[in-house]
């Protein structure tokens, strides 16, 4: 598939739903939802009970994340790509850094990484 060396356009076309899920699961505790792209990997790294009890930190000090997000731009490697937006938290003034890491499993992309602070 050569995921990397597709265009910034064509990446967030597979990225914005991915993280939409990602942040529409958090959002309403949905393991289900927010796991659903995830790479083997990351179900290993991210279990349920992991997910809940990360989630009840974050509610209590930053509040959910905002589905809304500004495109920074595209850190490619080599089959892989780490996307990146300023998004936003209710309860946090001003803007934190969203990335997501995706790559190849079999013929999907996965999720492998995500991070917002």
């Amino acid at each position: 598939m050569d995921f990397s060396k597709k265009l910034d356009e064509e990446i967030l076309k597979i990225a914005e739903p991915i993280m939409d899920n990602l942040i529409e699961g958090s959002n309403e505790f949905d393991y289900k939802k927010f796991s659903k792209d995830f790479s083997r990997l990351m179900m290993e790294a991210v279990p349920e009970e992991e997910f809940r009890s990360q989630l009840d930190k974050l509610n209590s000090t930053t509040g959910k994340i905002e589905n809304k997000r500004e495109f920074i731009g595209c850190v490619r490697r080599d089959t892989g790509v780490t996307i990146l937006w300023a998004g936003y938290f209710e309860k946090i003034q001003g803007e934190v850094l969203s990335q997501l890491s995706l790559d190849e499993e079999g013929n999907e992309v996965k999720v492998f990484g995500v991070l917002v602070n």
